[in-house]
Protein backbone atom coordinates (compact mmCIF):
# COMPACT_ATOMS: atom_id res chain seq x y z
CA UNK A 1 0.00 0.00 0.00
CA UNK A 2 2.86 2.37 0.79
CA UNK A 3 4.46 1.70 -2.59
CA UNK A 4 1.13 2.34 -4.31
CA UNK A 5 0.63 5.62 -2.43
CA UNK A 6 4.15 6.77 -3.27
CA UNK A 7 3.71 5.92 -6.96
CA UNK A 8 0.32 7.65 -7.07
CA UNK A 9 1.75 10.74 -5.36
CA UNK A 10 4.64 10.89 -7.83
CA UNK A 11 2.40 10.42 -10.88
CA UNK A 12 -1.24 11.04 -9.90
CA UNK A 13 -2.60 10.63 -13.43
CA UNK A 14 -0.92 7.31 -14.18
CA UNK A 15 -3.05 4.18 -14.29
CA UNK A 16 -1.00 1.73 -12.26
CA UNK A 17 -3.31 -1.23 -12.83
CA UNK A 18 -6.71 -2.01 -14.27
CA UNK A 19 -9.68 -2.53 -11.99
CA UNK A 20 -10.85 -5.73 -13.68
CA UNK A 21 -7.39 -7.29 -13.62
CA UNK A 22 -7.04 -6.72 -9.89
CA UNK A 23 -10.54 -8.13 -9.30
CA UNK A 24 -9.66 -11.28 -11.24
CA UNK A 25 -6.46 -11.73 -9.25
CA UNK A 26 -8.38 -11.14 -6.01
CA UNK A 27 -10.94 -13.82 -6.81
CA UNK A 28 -8.11 -16.16 -7.83
CA UNK A 29 -6.49 -15.62 -4.46
CA UNK A 30 -9.78 -16.40 -2.72
CA UNK A 31 -10.13 -19.62 -4.71
CA UNK A 32 -6.64 -20.61 -3.57
CA UNK A 33 -7.49 -20.03 0.11
CA UNK A 34 -5.49 -16.81 0.27
CA UNK A 35 -8.41 -14.71 1.47
CA UNK A 36 -6.32 -12.30 3.58
CA UNK A 37 -4.14 -11.55 0.53
CA UNK A 38 -7.27 -11.04 -1.56
CA UNK A 39 -8.64 -8.58 0.97
CA UNK A 40 -5.45 -6.51 0.88
CA UNK A 41 -5.39 -6.50 -2.91
CA UNK A 42 -9.07 -5.61 -3.20
CA UNK A 43 -8.66 -2.81 -0.65
CA UNK A 44 -6.05 -1.39 -2.99
CA UNK A 45 -8.59 -1.59 -5.83
CA UNK A 46 -11.12 0.35 -3.72
CA UNK A 47 -8.48 3.00 -2.99
CA UNK A 48 -7.69 3.30 -6.69
CA UNK A 49 -11.25 3.17 -8.03
CA UNK A 50 -13.39 4.69 -5.25
CA UNK A 51 -16.27 5.48 -7.60
CA UNK A 52 -16.67 1.91 -8.83
CA UNK A 53 -19.56 -0.09 -7.37
CA UNK A 54 -17.89 -3.31 -8.49
CA UNK A 55 -14.78 -2.90 -6.33
CA UNK A 56 -16.89 -2.54 -3.20
CA UNK A 57 -18.94 -5.62 -4.09
CA UNK A 58 -15.75 -7.62 -4.66
CA UNK A 59 -14.29 -6.52 -1.34
CA UNK A 60 -17.58 -7.51 0.30
CA UNK A 61 -17.15 -10.98 -1.22
CA UNK A 62 -13.64 -11.22 0.22
CA UNK A 63 -14.75 -10.17 3.69
CA UNK A 64 -17.63 -12.65 3.43
CA UNK A 65 -15.16 -15.41 2.50
CA UNK A 66 -13.07 -14.41 5.52
CA UNK A 67 -16.09 -14.69 7.82
CA UNK A 68 -16.19 -10.97 8.57
CA UNK A 69 -19.95 -10.47 8.35
CA UNK A 70 -19.90 -6.85 9.53
CA UNK A 71 -17.43 -5.64 6.90
CA UNK A 72 -19.06 -7.77 4.20
CA UNK A 73 -22.36 -6.01 4.92
CA UNK A 74 -20.68 -2.60 5.03
CA UNK A 75 -19.03 -3.02 1.62
CA UNK A 76 -22.09 -4.58 -0.02
CA UNK A 77 -24.07 -1.54 1.11
CA UNK A 78 -21.37 0.75 -0.31
CA UNK A 79 -21.58 -1.11 -3.62
CA UNK A 80 -25.31 -0.43 -3.78
CA UNK A 81 -24.78 3.22 -2.86
CA UNK A 82 -22.23 3.68 -5.66
CA UNK A 83 -24.40 2.18 -8.41
CA UNK A 84 -26.32 5.34 -9.26
CA UNK A 85 -23.18 7.40 -9.81
CA UNK A 86 -21.00 4.73 -11.45
CA UNK A 87 -20.92 5.89 -15.05
CA UNK A 88 -18.33 3.39 -16.20
CA UNK A 89 -20.66 0.39 -16.44
CA UNK A 90 -23.79 -0.33 -18.42
CA UNK A 91 -27.23 -1.10 -17.01
CA UNK A 92 -26.75 -4.85 -17.33
CA UNK A 93 -23.56 -4.76 -15.26
CA UNK A 94 -25.24 -2.47 -12.73
CA UNK A 95 -28.03 -5.00 -12.35
CA UNK A 96 -25.55 -7.85 -11.87
CA UNK A 97 -23.77 -5.90 -9.11
CA UNK A 98 -27.12 -4.96 -7.55
CA UNK A 99 -28.17 -8.61 -7.54
CA UNK A 100 -24.85 -9.73 -6.06
CA UNK A 101 -24.80 -7.12 -3.29
CA UNK A 102 -28.48 -7.57 -2.46
CA UNK A 103 -28.13 -11.34 -2.32
CA UNK A 104 -25.18 -11.01 0.05
CA UNK A 105 -27.03 -8.56 2.26
CA UNK A 106 -30.13 -10.74 2.45
CA UNK A 107 -28.06 -13.77 3.41
CA UNK A 108 -25.74 -11.99 5.83
CA UNK A 109 -28.46 -10.06 7.64
CA UNK A 110 -30.46 -13.25 8.33
CA UNK A 111 -27.85 -14.54 10.79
Amino acid sequence: MQEFEAAKKANPDDVLFRENTVNLIGYGLMQNNRVKDAIELLKLNVATYPNSANVYDSLADAYDADGNRELAIQYAEKALAKLASDGNIDDGRKQAIRDSATGKLNRLKQH
